[in-house]
């Protein structure tokens, strides 16, 4: 299975989701564990992704459409920054993060076990979501290092594509009430605090449905799942307390492209602000620069930043 490829049915089109049982990953995994592959299984899409298998299990699964591990245990707050940083030291160097989390107290072996099964199926799942060309497989080596956090022992294949398939038989349900990965969902004030413990997690969706972030970045910001977090659009939109695109709709909502009105009840002051033109706002003569106006090279230093991974809408 040196380098070769899966996929036997030709590129899959892109779209915001294949239609129930259209799962282009599945035969693949099927096969890697048939003939016990250890390695990782590279999918090609938008944005694709690696599955990494060992003796025909599936061990971990990355791509950059849902939140793997860290971001899973980070931005939910079971774990703090201070405490990862700590046993990622300590651990990550000799493959021992999942043990220090655990001998440090820091998560349980069943909630760390549970956050890393999450990301797999999760990760899995919004790679076909998002569409995916091709399925090719790289045999491991002996230097290649195994995921920081993996799934011990793995998961079968035939169990990640069932329920894969699953997953995106109600993504291709979610398409009538307009939920798709592009979906930029608001949230129809007011958005009263949970009365019920049992509610927080989509009182927390919508606080951040504030119709310029996707489930993507939903998902990562409150360090969620993919689905987990579409599925709760999906009830929250048929229960009117979301504002979803139309389907088949490229713009915003109607709702959202009417005036709203303030938090007073009056929308005559938004009615009167100026509008910007498409370029209005170009500067037509630019002076040239000068050895004065020039910043020293230690003022641009100071205007580089750190780039961290891209989420579009994202707003903490």
């Amino acid at each position: 299975m040196n380098g070769q490829n899966l996929d036997s049915s030709g590129p899959t089109p892109t779209g915001p989701a294949p239609t129930a049982g259209a799962d282009p990953i599945g035969p693949a995994l099927l096969r890697c564990g048939q003939e016990r592959f250890s390695g990782l299984l590279r999918v090609e899409g938008s944005p694709g992704g690696t599955i990494c298998l060992r003796q025909g299990l599936v061990i971990a699964a990355t791509t950059a459409a849902s939140p793997g591990p860290e971001s899973l245990l980070l931005r939910s707050g079971r774990v703090s920054e201070a405490d990862w940083t700590t046993a990622y030291a300590a651990g990550a160097p000799s493959g021992r993060l999942a043990a220090e989390l655990v001998e440090r107290g820091i998560i349980g072996i069943a909630g760390l076990e549970t956050v890393c099964l999450t990301a797999v199926f999760d990760a899995v799942f919004a790679m076909a979501l998002c569409g995916v060309e091709a399925c090719e497989t790289e045999p491991a080596r002996p230097d290649d290092l195994l995921p920081s956090l993996p799934v011990t022992p793995g998961i079968p294949p035939e169990r990640l594509a069932r329920e894969t398939a699953r997953r995106l038989a109600a993504a291709t349900a979610w398409l009538d009430l307009g939920v798709s990965t592009r979906t930029r969902p608001l949230a129809v004030p007011p958005s009263t605090p949970p009365l019920l413990q049992a509610e927080e997690s989509r009182h927390a969706v919508l606080l951040k449905a504030n119709g310029r972030r996707t489930p993507r970045d939903i998902a990562f910001s409150l360090g969620r799942g993919v689905f987990a977090i579409m599925s709760e659009i999906a009830r929250m939109a048929g229960e009117g307390l979301l504002e979803v695109d139309a389907p088949g709709s490229a713009g915003p909502p109607a709702g959202r492209r009417a005036t709203r009105q303030d938090a007073s009840g009056d929308s005559s002051k938004a009615a009167s602000l100026p509008q910007r033109h498409r370029g209005t706002n170009k500067v037509s003569e630019v002076p040239p620069a000068t050895a004065a106006s020039r910043p020293s090279l230690p003022r641009r230093l100071l205007g580089i930043r750190n780039v961290q991974e891209p989420m579009a809408g994202e707003e903490d």
